[in-house]
């Protein structure tokens, strides 16, 4: 039988409120893992499912805000043994439709979120023997997208460039980094698509259907565990043959 050996972990999971987040943290609390699940939707965290998990912790955080990222982080009970931070924002404005204080906000949020939530564990990860990361990036990272705006496929390639460097840094220190970039998921997220988007993503996935947050979560959870104990700096497609390298 293969084993996680996530049971009795503390990993933190952003975005857990919905989406790819809340179904690895439904994915992580059958695994018995100790949760800290972060979001800035109060209700949609609250309601989280946590059966299984040894236990949790909710709070609601900032991730563009380096202080509260830090501040909730020092919070933690304990050093965190892994991270599956998927927390995000997406836009579909159209390039001359971008206005700066939109530009600024994807990026704090997408890439200096990433930063943030990254540099506040690895300490406690060093001192612990090691930890992973697992980071979002997207298809759009990848092609531009087919709907995405500029700030957020901007945001995402400096996600996986991001990925790169802190697994260059982090792996003589013990932390695994990898980054997985989602095709088109039927999460709240991409409730902004008209019907007409997502009939053209199904037309160019190989696959032809979106996916169930499932589907990439699973794949999160695997490699913030001892079963990826080898796998590090790798970008993960998680899209159905969308996109293929």
């Amino acid at each position: 039988m293969l084993d996680s050996g996530l049971g009795g972990r503390l990993v933190l999971v952003t975005g857990a409120a919905s989406g790819i987040g809340l179904a690895a943290a439904k994915i992580l609390g059958g695994e018995g893992a100790r949760l800290a699940l972060w979001d800035v939707n109060a209700d949609g965290l609250e309601a989280v499912p946590t059966d299984g998990a040894a236990s949790v912790e909710r709070a609601i955080v900032d991730l563009s805000d380096t202080t509260t990222v830090a501040t909730a982080v020092d919070a933690l009970p304990g050093p965190v043994d892994a991270v599956i931070h998927c927390a995000g924002i997406y836009t579909t404005s159209p390039l001359p439709e971008v206005d700066e204080a939109s530009w600024d906000r994807v990026l704090d949020v997408n890439l200096k979120g990433a930063f943030n939530i990254s540099q506040a564990v690895a300490p406690g990860m060093i001192e612990n023997g090691g930890g992973a990361i697992v980071l979002f990036g997207s298809f759009a990272a990848r092609t531009g997208g087919l709907r995405a705006s500029a700030p957020y496929a901007a945001s995402k390639a400096g996600v996986a460039g991001l990925t790169k460097h802190l697994a260059q840094w982090g792996g003589p220190n013990g932390i695994r980094v990898n980054c997985i970039h989602p095709g088109f998921i039927q999460t709240p997220m991409n409730a902004i698509l008209s019907d007409q988007a997502k009939a053209d993503a199904v037309a160019a996935t190989p696959l032809r259907r979106l996916a169930d947050p499932p589907e990439c979560a699973a794949m999160a959870v695997v490699l913030a565990s001892q079963l990826a104990s080898f796998v590090h700096g790798v970008e993960l497609d998680v899209n159905g043959g969308m996109y293929m390298a």
